[in-house]
């Protein structure tokens, strides 16, 4: 399981900070790390709270992924040597495509319980529709505490099952339950997937517009 929490910084931009396990956080995704000035400067007087822009995920390695969110547009993933990564394309599900593997994954609601109160609950298909993960979307507090039914998917401990205090975001967090462990690039395109969520307000399944 990788679970990504989020918080304010002092500068005001949104920062999700994510774990694959207890210890050194595996990534921390930074909301509008390439925006220009203009922008930057709306996140720091609270004028953008989460949203279109390029946020920045970094690995504990210090290698980059960049995510740009956009308005009626496809999301673009890129390393941080400007390498195309691939496209995250939105409408009533999502479709992330690779820059040279094609369909990498889809994104559909969960067909017994897309939404409740507490979070969103889509999974992750691979290019042949079998389910290859479990991505929750916590919209509460409460919702770090629901236990979803995990059955054999990969690596199912949960190193920490506690309420956070409230935090002033739109979205508090994911959390990820793969059924086996990803390669780089599918790895990239996931948490890349997360922090287009959560920092970029991106809607992946018509039950969260």
């Amino acid at each position: 399981m990788i679970e990504g929490r989020v918080v304010h910084k002092v500068s005001n931009a949104l920062q999700i900070t994510f774990h694959a396990g207890p210890g050194d956080p595996l990534a921390v995704g930074v909301q509008g790390a390439g925006n220009g000035f203009g922008a930057k400067t709306a996140i720091l007087f609270g004028f953008k709270n989460g949203g279109t822009g390029t946020h920045r995920l970094t690995y504990r390695d210090g290698s980059v992924v960049w995510v740009q969110s956009r308005d009626s547009a496809p999301t673009i993933l890129s390393r941080g040597d400007g390498t195309a990564l691939g496209t995250i394309q939105r409408a009533d599900t999502s479709t992330a495509v690779g820059s040279t593997a094609g369909t990498l994954f889809h994104f559909v609601p969960d067909p017994e319980e897309p939404r409740t109160p507490e979070l969103f609950r889509l999974l992750v298909l691979d290019r042949m529709g079998a389910e290859t993960a479990r991505l929750d979307v916590i919209r509460t507090v409460g919702g770090w505490t629901v236990r979803r039914l995990v059955e054999d998917l990969y690596n199912e401990s949960i190193w920490w099952d506690r309420a956070g205090q409230p935090l002033p975001v739109p979205i508090l967090g994911t959390r990820l339950w793969l059924k086996h462990a990803p390669d780089p690039v599918e790895r990239d395109v996931l948490l890349g997937a997360c922090v287009d969520i959560t920092l970029g307000l991106r809607p992946y399944v018509a039950v969260m517009k």
